[in-house]
């Protein structure tokens, strides 16, 4: 595993383990007193909290931005916090002068108790959430393993096309993430809902027999790979993105990124923006939205089997 895939599943949004490592990396900063630090050192710490403010943005703004528009919202976070240093420090300073004054001996313990609760209670609503949407994942809870239909939806073929689509995806990414995703797709099956199959630019998934099958981590992503085609009826691009929700696959929304801002009604009713005619892999280009390496002779061999 690459540093980069150990810290994009490490400050993964909702994961315990972030939670308690960046709580207990602010709480140890804070027992550190800056005024005592040679000009060295307190370079180091500032870099330090600016590096840790900016890996959270960037994994926090993951299903919002593409890869350039996290970097520049991480790069903000951390010049906010070199700028904004001397302010702290002296507010710190003061603080901490208040504290000694009022008889407390550790005023640093203080410091680092109060950073270490609050950081945990600022993660514990992503926890709860992420945890929520994995129990909404599971066997008997997930929309449409009910099998009733209705507001639940009904389970219904996933098309060829999108399963086709879906494995190219994987397949190009050497992600690791992508090894239980590639397994969870042979029984994977798309929720309709008044018999419209992708209803709002959305194939909703189910994955049947969940429980017996690994699942991806992190568990909420937005794949790194997507999809991008021209629609050989309309001539216009259609880009493909692959959602991940309680480590199970999710979602495989289309979008034409050259409409956005398209006039009528924004939530089609009808499957706007699926071809008629699916592309075959070799008419499709995939786009890694990460360092991952890539896995390009698996991506040969699936294109291979489609034209078998």
């Amino acid at each position: 595993m690459s540093a980069s895939q150990f810290f994009r599943r490490l400050f993964a949004p909702g994961q315990p383990a972030r939670a308690v490592v960046i709580s207990t990396a602010l709480g140890a900063a804070a027992l550190i007193d800056p005024a005592k630090l040679t000009r060295g050192k307190r370079a180091l710490y500032r870099s330090g909290l600016a590096g840790v403010t900016a890996a959270m943005v960037a994994s926090d703004a993951a299903t919002g931005l593409d890869r350039r528009g996290r970097g520049a919202a991480a790069v903000a976070a951390g010049g906010a916090v070199l700028g904004l240093s001397e302010v702290g420090e002296t507010v710190d300073a003061r603080l901490q002068r208040a504290l000694v004054r009022r008889g407390v001996s550790k005023p640093r313990l203080v410091f680092a108790t109060a950073t270490f609760a609050l950081s945990l209670m600022a993660e514990l609503p992503s926890v709860v959430a992420a945890r929520r949407a994995r129990s909404a994942a599971a066997p008997g809870s997930r929309r449409g393993f009910d099998g009733a239909g209705g507001s639940s939806g009904t389970p219904a073929e996933l098309p060829a096309g999108a399963r086709s689509l879906i494995a190219g995806m994987l397949d190009f990414s050497a992600d690791p993430s992508a090894t239980a995703l590639r397994t969870q797709l042979d029984s994977a099956q798309e929720l309709v809902w008044g018999g419209v199959s992708g209803s709002y630019d959305v194939i909703t998934i189910a994955v049947g027999d969940a429980a017996a099958l690994s699942r991806a981590v992190p568990h909420e992503q937005q794949f790194p790979v997507t999809a991008s085609f021209v629609d050989s009826a309309t001539g216009q691009r259609r880009l493909v993105r692959m959602r991940v929700a309680g480590g199970m696959l999710a979602e495989l929304t289309i979008e034409n990124p050259e409409d956005s801002e398209a006039p009528g009604d924004p939530f089609p009713q009808t499957a706007g923006n699926w071809p008629s005619r699916w592309p075959a892999l070799a008419e499709v280009t995939f786009l890694l939205d990460s360092d991952a390496p890539t896995d390009p002779r698996a991506a040969k061999r699936s294109r291979a089997q489609l034209r078998g």
